[in-house]
């Protein structure tokens, strides 16, 4: 009887072993723990008014001091603009603060990769060097850190243009058609340094060819995330199954990086979104006060902390897509110079009559046009 007992109590613990065992590694498998973090300009440079550069080394090291904090985390995406300018002095001073992360690292190329005196070869090569997994021939890959996902890398950059705007080559284009078609059936997460869709308008910092890209994606009905820097901007977008997700930058206000978890259940998507700055206070507040319209560069709380729920059973059509995104074009209307205008003093009512008469009474002559 008590040898019947204890087979029956080791068969009970055998399968509860096995089952328990399975659903860690099934839960393992849905859930995707990563940082996204961009723009840290590494570089031995003096601070303007709308980076603090000199401080780019000790903003990039507590971020990942706090980083290392976190438990459990998949990896590290850095969306471009790493270096300032690409040097292997630049190079050095960034990955020798990332030695001391302790989560391996994913990266895309920023415009400022593409400049300084390295090639985008030599750029590669010396990533190469320092990550070893990066195991990549170009810019732009993709693969599956778990069989729930596939994450795709692209790369807008116009080589040898010096232009902060972005275009994508037809090949990444056919490159991104194909892994979407191929992986319908996972949640696709996409990174990249311009952003398709812009947290506001700067048509100096734009995709050219955006609409094709945002074309492909309304296709498409399964979970979509768009990671993107270069804009030193707050903003989560949501359209239907896609979700546009801008981060800022460690050396411009509001100096902050994001804590994101992706959970695919059987039904549903959920998204989670936790806003991290820098602790150094008094850098990131003497910043503030120098950078043009703050508010706009930190953004509402919903861009900062805040959860998406995707019900799989509910996308949403090709037409309801493409209208949102035009909507969010529309809606996008201040421009850098109209922020600008906005932070500078206004002229009273006397000083613009005062003003008025002074310009009618002046008369211009020939020699002062």
């Amino acid at each position: 009887m008590k040898n019947k007992l204890s087979k029956i109590f080791l068969l009970i613990g055998l399968i509860l072993a096995v089952t328990l065992g399975c659903y860690a590694f099934s839960f393992r498998n849905m859930t995707l723990d990563f940082i996204h973090i961009s723009d840290t300009h590494i570089t031995q440079r003096e601070s303007t008014p709308y980076k603090a550069l000199k401080h780019s080394n000790e903003l990039l090291a507590d971020a990942i001091d706090q980083i290392n904090k976190i438990v459990g985390l998949d990896f590290v995406l850095f969306t471009g603009d790493m270096v300032d300018s690409a040097t292997s002095e630049n190079f050095d001073s960034y990955y020798a603060e990332l030695s001391k992360l302790k989560y391996p690292t994913l990266n895309t190329l920023g415009n400022h990769e593409y400049s300084g005196n390295m090639t985008k070869e030599e750029v590669l090569n010396t990533i190469k060097k320092y990550n070893p997994n990066y195991i990549f021939n170009d810019s732009y890959y993709a693969f599956s850190p778990k069989s729930d996902y596939r994450i795709i890398v692209l790369d807008a950059n116009i080589p040898d243009s010096n232009t902060s705007m972005g275009e994508f080559p037809k090949e990444q284009l056919d490159f991104l058609e194909k892994e979407l078609g191929e992986n319908q059936d996972k949640v696709v997460v996409i990174a990249l340094h311009h952003a398709p869709v812009e947290p506001f308008v700067a048509k100096e910092h734009s995709i050219i060819n955006a609409d094709e890209f945002n074309n492909i994606l309304v296709k498409y009905k399964n979970p979509i995330i768009v990671l993107s820097g270069h804009y030193h901007a707050t903003k989560i977008r949501r359209v239907g199954n896609i979700v546009y997700v801008s981060t800022p930058s460690m050396v411009t206000y509001p100096m902050a990086f994001r804590h994101i978890k992706i959970t695919n259940y059987k039904d549903r998507v959920v998204y989670d979104f936790e806003f991290m700055p820098t602790r150094l206070e008094n850098i990131r507040e003497e910043n503030r006060q120098s950078v043009i319209s703050y508010g706009t560069l930190a953004g509402f709380e919903k861009d900062r902390n805040t959860q998406f729920i995707f019900h799989k059973r509910h996308p949403k059509s090709i037409r309801y897509k493409k209208n949102k995104i035009q909507s969010f074009k529309k809606e996008a209307k201040t421009s850098k110079r109209e922020l600008k205008k906005l932070t500078q003093p206004q002229k009273t009512k006397r000083e613009f009559k005062f003003f008025k008469r002074k310009t009618k009474e002046e008369k211009v002559t020939p020699s002062e046009v």
